[in-house]
């Protein structure tokens, strides 16, 4: 039914709606246990542009299962990794970006930028892929532009995983959850997802960052900042 309102905003609230629904779900069928905190920089009468470290698929249901009214944005190639997770994220209205053509970029921007003016939470992820956890890559800066254009804060997000199966995520057990070596398949590391018995994760809401008299890039690293102070980056030889 969301499908056929023809306003996009209320389309997209009413879908982010049933997507923050099936996260929860999809979360206690995984046995997944989070421990949130920060919640109070969530104000609700308020949105932002959030970012957030990434080690796997998992984080974008993470994330919905605390904010609603939101759209991720992320990049065409991401398309490219799984038809499953792409026909996923357009369902949930995804917005996608093309990297690899800079003529394109203004007209993204701009789009992008009229998410945060309606009203609704843009997410995104940065360091513009997943990783294995060790270390935050640096933020690229571009969508950065749209909190200042729009005049809303950016909220950064840390999300760290502690314990698979009451085990202690390590750099020898890191692959349980991490999904950045896409040769494995995303069929195959869901798979193997589903039989654990429990995950247990903390997902941290850091301050947010006021925009003005700010540019692009010192809020990329500010974010960083904010997001490797708090970060449990796994140890790799």
């Amino acid at each position: 039914m969301a499908l056929l309102i023809r306003n996009k905003v209320k389309r997209q609230k009413i879908v982010s709606g049933l997507i923050k629904f099936l996260s929860k779900k999809l979360m206690r069928v995984m046995g997944v246990k989070v421990k949130a905190e920060g919640l109070e920089h969530l104000k609700k009468k308020e949105n932002y542009l959030i970012v957030s470290n990434h080690v796997s698929y998992t984080d974008i249901t993470l994330i919905h299962l605390f904010i609603k009214n939101n759209r991720f944005i992320t990049h065409y190639e991401w398309q490219e990794s799984s038809p499953f997770l792409n026909l996923i994220a357009t369902k949930a209205g995804v917005h996608f970006i093309e990297r690899r053509n800079l003529k394109n970029i203004r007209k993204e921007l701009r789009e992008a930028t009229n998410v945060l003016k309606q009203g609704l939470h843009l997410v995104f992820f940065p360091e513009g892929t997943s990783t294995d956890g060790s270390k935050i890559l640096p933020f690229h800066p571009p969508f950065f532009a749209t909190a200042i254009q729009a005049q809303k804060s950016v909220l950064p997000i840390c999300i760290n995983y502690q314990k698979v199966n009451n085990t202690p995520l390590t750099a020898e057990n890191h692959n349980l959850i991490c999904w950045y070596d896409h040769k494995v398949s995303f069929s195959t590391h869901l798979l193997q997802l589903l039989q654990f018995k429990s995950i247990e994760v903390e997902i941290l809401f850091l301050s947010p960052i006021d925009t003005k008299g700010k540019n692009s890039r010192s809020l990329a690293e500010e974010s960083r900042e904010q997001i490797i102070k708090q970060a449990s980056l796994l140890k790799h030889d």
